[in-house]
């Protein structure tokens, strides 16, 4: 059956269509609802600003993908590959994304805090936690925060790194005290 297309995934596409010719702190909340027909009242029914949507096009991909985990053999590095496949295939907007945000708004920031919260969350559920323990925390963030800032300079560089070798180094900067953690379900 064919599923028609929620108004959030509308809104979303609306601006990633825009964002291919225009910085997206040029665009406005007029100019995503009338490129998709909508009005501003539908979106703002929606998401706070225009912002807002960007955190929710990256938030949705990635809690997708960590989702996967666990099924059918998809694991950790299958994430990892997944997640830097989709910065590829989505490089000219998450690139202006990057650019074109700051302070309060930096995608970055709002990269970091997902990336954070998703191995968190994925943590927390294999190794049945309540709550991370304050040191694993801290590794996670540590990792999050470098794995985002590198994801971030290999999608603005110029002549990156090919992405399997990419890929290879993001699983290989995986602390050791994380890895415990992380692989529990393949130790079983």
């Amino acid at each position: 059956m064919i599923q028609k297309p929620t108004t959030k995934a509308v809104l979303a596409a609306s601006l990633k269509e825009l964002a291919e010719i225009k910085s997206v702190d040029k665009i406005t909340v007029k100019e995503i609802t009338q490129n998709c027909g909508l009005t501003p009242t539908t979106f703002y029914n929606h998401f706070q600003d225009k912002y807002d949507l960007i955190v929710w096009i990256y938030s949705v991909q990635l809690e997708k993908i960590m989702d996967k985990i666990g099924q059918n053999g998809y694991n950790f590095p299958n994430a990892l590959k997944d997640c830097i496949q989709y910065y590829a295939e989505n490089k000219k907007f998450l690139i202006n994304a990057i650019t074109h945000t700051s302070g309060q708004n930096s995608f970055i920031n709002h990269m970091s805090k997902i990336n954070f919260n998703a191995l968190s969350n994925y943590l927390k559920r294999i190794n049945n936690f309540d709550e991370l323990p304050q040191d694993l925390s801290i590794i996670v963030k540590m990792y999050v925060y470098g794995t985002v800032c590198m994801s971030c300079e290999w999608l603005i560089d110029k002549k990156p790194i090919v992405i399997d070798e990419f890929i290879k180094l993001l699983e290989e900067g995986l602390p050791e005290s994380l890895k415990k953690y992380v692989d529990k379900k393949s130790q079983k």
